[in-house]
């Protein structure tokens, strides 16, 4: 009596296994490569408002001929609650450049009220400037870009309908 005996590879669960996690780590160094060069190229948190040289002011002329020009629309406000209880006010809405030059920077001062009108918070924030976030180039004529503004921290009975976005600061070409 003879027996034949061959050498088969059979694929272990082990193995499986083995691929299924490289694969996985793989997508994984991707997917955070990325996020970080996305991230490289939003805008940073400040303080306090944003310097732009050549940033045109309530009063001037020049501002006071182009502001009618500048339209804030569609502004929603919504709220964020993070895992530690703290509350933000998150302001979204669209700059539109109705004029007829290229618009550099936008700085707008947001207020925001409670449910009973008063003051709640106030920020200075500079949503479109020159080289900062995706979209860095100008804004051209006629055109629309959507813009997010944070606000931290906002008090619990902080008004999302009392939202108040004035035009403080502009530069064109």
């Amino acid at each position: 009596m003879t027996a034949e005996f061959t050498s088969e590879l059979k694929r272990t669960r082990r193995l499986v296994t083995l691929y299924i996690m490289i694969g996985v780590a793989a997508v994984a160094t991707v997917a955070v490569a990325l996020v970080w060069r996305y991230q490289k190229n939003l805008p940073k948190e400040v303080s306090g408002p944003v310097v732009v040289p050549g940033m045109l002011r309530p009063g001037q002329p020049d501002f006071e001929a182009y502001k009618d020009k500048v339209l804030i629309e569609n502004v929603k406000a919504s709220i964020a609650i993070n895992v530690a209880g703290g509350r933000s006010a998150q302001i979204d809405g669209i700059i539109v450049n109705d004029g007829s030059r290229k618009l550099e920077a936008v700085e707008m001062r947001i207020t925001l009220y409670d449910v009973y009108g008063d003051l709640s918070k106030e920020r200075i924030a500079t949503p479109l400037r020159p080289g900062i976030g995706l979209e860095a180039r100008p804004m051209e004529p006629l055109e629309k870009r959507a813009f997010h503004v944070g606000v931290d921290p906002v008090e619990q009975l902080w008004n999302p309908k009392g939202v108040k976005i004035e035009i403080t600061g502009l530069k064109y070409k």
